[in-house]
């Protein structure tokens, strides 16, 4: 074994240090631009343009401004998937349906990028009859949800989103997603 990766992995001449380099461009250019190393950088340059914010989550319907800093020059806005939200020609981000799109930012043959995600709860009203048990689910691309019951008298709430009726009355179910709180409406008969 040893024998064997010692063979794979030695230099032998200008030709086996051009294949490590053209096979670290390979993964440079063709796999690294799809994942989200390429999209996220946590460097801060201080003297260098950069947008207000570079990755937000967004309720279905919500809109958010996004601009420039240290910059002063004509920008254009794009959405690589206008479905899930569209930009206007100012920087205002309009959520449409839940997913994940990058905002791009264009300037003088440079690029800034911002993620959105666009969330939404299952079922925004419920009915239910005591006893009885349903789930909701968030829509899009989600991290950590807690959820919470406005009232536990009247139903509860675990922490997958399964809700079990408890007596009759009406109740919100709350569900906080990257700081954005969804609610589902429950009437219980």
């Amino acid at each position: 074994m040893k024998k064997l990766f010692l063979r794979l992995f030695r230099f032998q001449g200008p030709v086996s240090i051009i294949y490590y380099i053209a096979f670290a461009a390979l993964l440079w250019y063709l796999i690294i631009p799809h994942t989200s190393i390429f999209y996220r950088t946590n460097l801060f340059d201080p003297f260098n343009a950069r947008l207000n914010i570079e990755d937000i989550t967004l309720r279905k319907g919500d809109e958010f401004s996004l601009y420039t800093y240290r910059l002063n020059t004509r920008v254009s806005y794009s959405s690589t998937d206008i479905k899930v939200a569209d930009v206007s020609l100012f920087g205002t981000v309009t959520a449409y349906r839940p997913g994940t799109t990058i905002i791009r930012v264009r300037y003088s043959d440079k690029e800034l990028k911002c993620r959105v995600k666009v969330v939404a709860m299952s079922k925004t009203r419920l009915t239910l009859t005591k006893g009885r048990s349903a789930r909701l689910y968030i829509k899009g691309p989600n991290g950590k949800v807690k959820w919470y019951s406005g009232n536990k008298k009247i139903a509860t709430v675990s922490r997958f989103g399964k809700i079990t009726a408890k007596s009759k009355g009406r109740v919100i179910i709350y569900a906080k997603v990257d700081g954005k709180v969804l609610t589902c409406q429950v009437r219980i008969k």
